[in-house]
């Protein structure tokens, strides 16, 4: 359910900012990443998860989610910029999200969120 309601954030906001407001491709794919990977934190803590962690380790368990996402980010970005050179926009961003979910699970799994 949290990867539906991330993918759902992520890809209207693409769309909106590279097709509404003209960004540039890894801009608009930033933007909506961005914006759906705080949403996805806040989700997974209280539910995926139920990270019960306050104070100081929820900080902690926080820059760690971040470090992960700005690898997503990369993972994403590297993964538009080369599906658009084959595909409509909109579906390089399908090739991102789908490069992205392996990674951001996997790592906040084992890594951020591990009791």
């Amino acid at each position: 359910m949290v990867g539906a309601v991330n993918t759902a954030v992520d890809i209207s906001l693409f769309a909106v900012f590279f097709y509404v407001l003209d960004w540039h491709l890894l801009l608009a794919n930033a933007g909506g990443f961005i914006v759906a990977v705080t949403v996805s934190y806040v989700l997974n803590k209280t539910w995926t998860f139920a990270d019960p962690s306050r104070g100081r380790e929820a900080v902690r368990r926080g820059l760690a989610f971040m470090a992960v996402a700005v690898g997503g980010l990369g993972i994403g970005s590297l993964a538009i910029w080369l599906a658009a050179l084959v595909v409509p926009p909109i579906l390089a961003k399908f090739a991102s999200i789908g490069a992205t979910f392996l990674w951001n699970f996997t790592v906040s799994r084992r890594w951020v969120f591990r009791v």
